[in-house]
């Protein structure tokens, strides 16, 4: 860790300190998310939902591992030439989904965990691995985040909506599509949008499903607004293999964590 007691050099922190440093600032310098381009006020959870996921969503079958394709979401670092500082992307996002407590229906279940992580840097980089949680609420989709940190504590509450599901042939759920938003006085001033699929590397058919199936939501300015969609680079881990473990530990990014704040 970083002490503070101790003044040093950025020469003498050495990867890890750099890497909570950087993080630590990015967090601390993210602007608000719709200066201009975004609706007066967010939309209701139900009204971007399809009807599939309104009246037959099944929660036992979103359980798993889940690699995020791209997104537009300021607590994800975007990296050059989007963004100079942090400069480089967050990569290689996955999330590992699983309901807390033993039952797997969405009768019985009141909250989920989402082991969310994150890799930043070059070659295998650096995990960073973030244990959110989520609660139920009384409309099928909508799911309630809490978050403890303390660098963004405009979104320490939001809601997460489940807008679509993609369906394989055995039924099974193959990829989501999840949108955030909150306001404040002046308007929305957080919205983010989530592409998440059971393969890490689509093709551009499959890539366009969903894309298309998410313009049907009525939303497009969620990711038509600046800076737009960023896709994720998931190659770089494959390629050095430096995804952590489905039930890795959190590193950087707990609940409570004074650097880290970040929101699937």
């Amino acid at each position: 860790k970083i002490k503070s007691q101790a003044p040093r050099r950025l020469s003498q922190l050495g990867s890890f300190g750099m890497f909570r440093l950087v993080v630590s600032l990015f967090l601390a310098l993210a602007a608000a998310d719709c200066p201009d381009g975004c609706p007066r006020h967010c939309p209701r959870p139900t009204d971007v939902q399809s009807e599939l996921v309104k009246q037959h969503l099944d929660m036992g079958k979103l359980w798993g591992t889940y690699y995020e394709i791209a997104y537009h979401d300021n607590t994800q670092p975007r990296g050059l030439p989007d963004q100079l500082w942090p400069p480089f992307a967050a990569d290689c996002v996955r999330a590992v989904r699983s309901p807390i407590g033993n039952s797997e229906t969405v009768k019985t279940v009141k909250s989920y965990r989402d082991l969310f992580s994150l890799n930043f840097g070059p070659g295998a980089g650096v995990n960073a691995i973030c244990d959110l949680e989520f609660e139920l609420t009384e409309q099928p989709g909508v799911f309630r985040g809490h978050w403890s940190g303390n660098m963004r504590r405009d979104l320490n509450n939001v809601n997460n909506t489940l807008i679509d599901v993609g369906v394989a042939k055995n039924g099974s759920y193959i990829w989501t599509l999840e949108f955030q938003c909150k306001e404040d006085t002046t308007g929305v001033a957080f919205a983010a949008v989530n592409f998440y699929h059971r393969k890490p590397l689509l093709s551009s058919d499959e890539f366009a499903e969903m894309m298309s199936r998410f313009r049907a939501r009525g939303i497009d300015w969620a990711i038509d607004v600046s800076p737009g969609l960023k896709t994720v680079n998931q190659q770089k881990c494959l390629d050095h293999q430096s995804y952590p473990a489905r039930n890795a530990s959190v590193s950087m990014c707990g609940q409570g964590a004074l650097a880290s704040t970040f929101f699937i």
